[in-house]
């Protein structure tokens, strides 16, 4: 009669051999959670260090890959690789998805990974947050955050704590030590201005690049990645169809849909960024409205930091692209546009979920247009 198998979890006789001079290995077999029985070994400068390492490792030892099981003893860092897995399998935009995985590499895994799912109490994570806004700012701390509330709520689901101790955590306010920087009607004409007298800005093309943000509202990725096959000259409208990402290993790349389904348009915009648009057009080179000096994809990533560069030291030093996305929904605002017309022109998800399921969107927008020409440059500016 053979010997019975050992139980899920558990590990045999631990066995300690002699490598050399301060060297022993220690193995043993563990069934692991998916019935599977595999050796396992570790290494020490003695026999009493090398089985330590060898029952420690064991100790902590991750779930099977087949069920998953999560238990309050497992590491947070193996719970968070299941649940990365699962942000991986969806259809989230894949910069969110390198982001996510960034964010716990760099902050995460280092700060609470090899804690057990039973350590992550709300001072816990309410500390750690806190440490991260001061040492990364707020914008990494918001997206620890939502990694933390993801991993533990799948913790949550497994029944390895009774509650999400996300849930629990304040939320997280800037200092107060620096504002962002905002254009407004009255400092876009001396922005533009500025811009045209900067021999840097004329350089790395962000002249026309500006005013075409100023009058779209778009995200700094999505016009980046217009090519003139999007731009329709006959109807006065151009579509919006994707952005850049930049993928480790691979290079720029094509997302080809937006952040949000609602990011998908086609929109009219005012006549004077056709205009801009339609004048860049006979004397283009390549399929991209706006491409590196190369006339390749152009970085987005690239392109804030030379706009960062050619403002330093001046009113509008910390400028971002962002900046013109609220110009554009402040003037829209202030002009009478609905917040269903400001949420299509500028690709927002949602304004409510009624008017997104019952309201059809077609082309935007006659009204956005009428409320953006106001924002035209002077003639004399070309």
């Amino acid at each position: 009669m053979g010997r019975p198998p050992l139980p899920v979890g558990t590990y045999g006789k631990i066995r300690v051999y002699e490598m050399g001079e301060k060297r022993y290995r220690a193995c043993t077999l563990y069934r692991d959670y998916d019935g599977v029985t595999r050796p396992v070994e570790r290494i020490g400068r003695s026999r009493t260090a090398a089985a330590d390492n060898l029952r420690k490792a064991l100790r902590d030892r991750g779930r099977g890959a087949l069920d998953g099981e999560i238990t309050p003893d497992t590491k947070v860092a193996a719970v968070a690789e299941l649940w990365l897995q699962e942000i991986d399998e969806s259809d989230r935009a894949v910069r969110t998805k390198l982001a996510y995985r960034d964010v716990w590499n760099r902050i995460g895994v280092p700060a609470v990974g090899q804690l057990r799912i039973r350590d992550m109490r709300v001072s816990q994570v309410d500390r750690l947050l806190r440490e991260v806004r001061h040492r990364t700012g707020l914008g990494t701390a918001h997206h620890l955050k939502g990694i933390l509330g993801g991993v533990l709520g799948l913790a949550v689901r497994h029944d390895a704590i009774d509650a999400n101790p996300v849930r629990g955590v304040g939320r997280a306010r800037s200092s107060g030590k620096s504002e962002k920087v905002t254009v407004t009607t009255e400092s876009l004409g001396k922005l533009r201005i500025f811009m045209r007298d900067s021999e840097d800005a004329r350089k790395h093309d962000l002249v026309d690049l500006v005013d075409v943000l100023s009058g779209l509202g778009c995200r700094i990725g999505e016009l980046l990645v217009l090519d003139w096959t999007k731009v329709d000259a006959e109807s006065g409208t151009l579509s919006i169809e994707g952005t850049v990402i930049r993928i480790p290993g691979e290079g720029l790349v094509v997302q080809p849909h937006t952040k949000s389904k609602a990011g998908m348009r086609t929109i009219r915009p005012p006549t004077w960024v056709m205009t801009v648009l339609l004048r860049r057009y006979e004397t283009a080179h390549g399929e991209w409205v706006f491409p590196s000096t190369r006339g390749s994809l152009r970085d987005p990533d690239n392109t804030r930091k030379q706009l960062r560069a050619v403002v330093r030291e001046t009113p509008w030093q910390g400028l971002h692209p962002h900046a013109f996305r609220r110009l554009v929904a402040t003037q829209m605002d202030v002009a009478g546009a609905s917040a269903r017309e400001i949420a299509d022109y500028l690709g927002h998800e949602r304004v409510s979920m009624t008017q997104d399921v019952y309201m059809s969107r077609g082309v935007t927008g006659d009204a956005a247009m009428a409320a953006l020409e106001r924002l035209s440059p002077p003639e004399s500016c070309g």
